[in-house]
């Protein structure tokens, strides 16, 4: 239930709020440090792509100013989120290239890799991929994780 008992409209998920998602998205990324630092870093930057989406959704509940989650954005696929999040023509802008490029190493691996990653062994995975993905998600100028918090 909403503040004043009101139920939130039929095309919003009642038990995901935005405080809830910040939360989700912010211990992700807790949890994924601790993995990390205890040599699990396939699986830290796994749960930070998981982080990734729960962001999205989040920012996508601050450009549309609304309290729970749209039943629309109950997706894991990144490309859809985006788009709901009001910046997806930031992504397409060619002066944009470096964040795009971050941008669709980080879908492709959510969308082709993310869960076939629970079935493998952490010596599976090429330590040149890993680093990869955490430049995409973390380098200060063209990062998606900085792009996203440039503007809330």
């Amino acid at each position: 239930m909403s503040q004043g008992g009101i139920k939130p409209h039929a095309s919003l998920l009642p038990d995901t709020t935005r405080a809830d998602l910040e939360r989700a998205w912010r211990d992700r990324e807790s949890e994924a440090a601790l993995l990390s630092a205890g040599g699990y870093h396939a699986m830290a930057v796994s749960l930070r792509v998981y982080a990734l989406e729960i962001q999205l959704k989040w920012h996508v509940c601050l450009h549309l100013d609304l309290e729970y989650l749209p039943r629309a954005c109950k997706t894991h696929d990144l490309g859809d989120l985006v788009i709901f999040t009001g910046r997806s023509r930031e992504l397409d802008d060619p002066k944009n290239g470096n964040l795009r490029s971050n941008w669709d190493i980080l879908a492709a691996f959510s969308k082709m890799r993310l869960n076939e990653i629970r079935y493998q062994s952490s010596a599976s995975f090429d330590a040149a991929k890993l680093a990869e993905l955490s430049d995409a998600l973390d380098d200060p100028a063209n990062g998606v994780l900085a792009w996203l918090s440039r503007r809330p």
